[in-house]
């Protein structure tokens, strides 16, 4: 009786030191600030509620940091300021080069590039291009809509752009190119059918940015938690489009695509374009097959996607030679649609991310993060 007594005694005291540890875990907090001033407050409940985001990181579950900036409202950073707990001491961490390594362990400390900061606050310095952003890749479809006098997708909440009404609209997707990118190939005379258009709008891309979300985002004027693409591996949306839109208006949505598709594009007519001569790029084959099209008359809506610049960019990193060569093929190939487009069209040909400098087995360029290179994209709109 007594072991039994001393057993159920230990029971108990082992039960009531987990609930406190859980206790004391789940009652971490830690403030972020806002680009409103305001201070948004991060607690367990907060983490668990981005759990599908969740990353096993030196053998603990994980959310990535910019998870957690992009909840509090931020969508381009340049440096993070960290105060530590019960300490005066100050960290600040240049965000190209933290972003990878960053990561909001369940307990409440920050793993910071393989070391562990207990935080109280975090102050965010977002990128100064931020002042100068004009839009957003959710203020495409609203543009398309209006210009065309049919419905907005009806989650969108995107603005529609000041464009003129227009008989067609065409869409010229840039894959990889964002709009510091864009600032570098001006400044090197490596677009000129593209500077011929003027300035473009500085917009924000979606995040993450990278093609499937941006696309989602592009065709629903929503951002993914409206649209639900908000990771890699999801290619499809259940939430109405403008080529859906269009489609049950009667319009003719025509895109023509690289050799697989990035995202599914529901309501189109759909036209992939393979590396038939094998020189490593599709680019020339999405031109033929986009001429093509308007030699048989522009439809209502036409959607134009050139890879190449991404690809290059990924492969040898954004200035090599490969991908300044890409990014001249690209300009050249979008001056021969301009050149074969009806009198009357819209044309809206932007990027849907950027690309920074990576050094990794495989590749040089990557993106994906709440930087400057990948978030910024341009906009440029023009009529016929």
């Amino acid at each position: 009786m007594h072991r039994v007594a001393r057993s159920t005694a230990r029971v108990a005291i082992l039960l009531a030191l987990a609930v406190s540890l859980a206790a004391c875990t789940a009652s971490w907090q830690v403030t972020v600030s806002q680009p409103d001033g305001n201070l948004f407050l991060v607690d367990a409940e907060v983490l668990h509620g981005l759990d599908d985001f969740s990353e096993k990181v030196e053998g603990k579950q994980a959310i990535p940091v910019e998870r957690v900036l992009v909840a509090a409202g931020h969508s381009v950073v340049d440096e993070l300021v960290v105060s530590a707990k019960e300490a005066e001491e100050v960290q600040s961490f240049e965000w190209a080069s933290a972003a990878d390594g960053a990561w909001w362990l369940y307990d409440g400390s920050l793993l910071m590039g393989g070391k562990r900061v207990l935080a109280s606050h975090l102050e965010v310095a977002p990128s100064p291009l931020l002042e100068h952003a004009e839009a957003a890749i959710t203020d495409i479809a609203p543009t398309v809509s209006t210009a065309l006098s049919i419905g907005l997708p009806d989650q969108a909440t995107g603005r529609p752009l000041d464009a003129p009404a227009a008989d067609q609209v065409v869409l010229i997707l840039l894959d990889g190119f964002g709009y510091v990118r864009y600032t570098e190939a001006l400044a090197e005379g490596l677009i000129p059918s593209l500077e011929s258009l003027g300035e473009p709008l500085v917009a924000v891309t979606a995040y993450p940015p990278i093609t499937s979300v941006a696309t989602a985002s592009v065709l629903t004027g929503a951002g993914s938690e409206v649209h639900g693409v908000d990771q890699r591996g999801i290619r499809k949306t259940e939430t109405e489009t403008v080529f859906d839109v269009a489609a049950s208006a009667g319009l003719e949505v025509v895109a023509v695509e690289g050799e697989s598709l990035a995202f599914e594009l529901r309501g189109a007519e759909l036209q992939l374009s393979a590396d038939l001569d094998g020189n490593g790029t599709t680019d020339d084959n999405v031109l033929a097959n986009a001429l093509a099209v308007l030699s048989g008359g522009a439809p209502d809506i036409f959607f134009v996607h050139f890879h190449g610049i991404d690809d290059a960019g990924h492969t040898y990193g954004p200035g090599a030679p490969e991908e300044r060569a890409a990014i001249q093929e690209v300009d050249a190939a979008v001056g021969r649609i301009m050149e074969s487009l009806p009198e009357h069209t819209l044309i809206l040909i932007f990027a849907d991310h950027g690309m920074h400098q990576v050094n990794e087995e495989g590749r040089q360029g990557n993106h994906g993060h709440l930087l400057e290179r990948d978030m910024f994209v341009p906009i440029f709109l023009a009529v016929k």
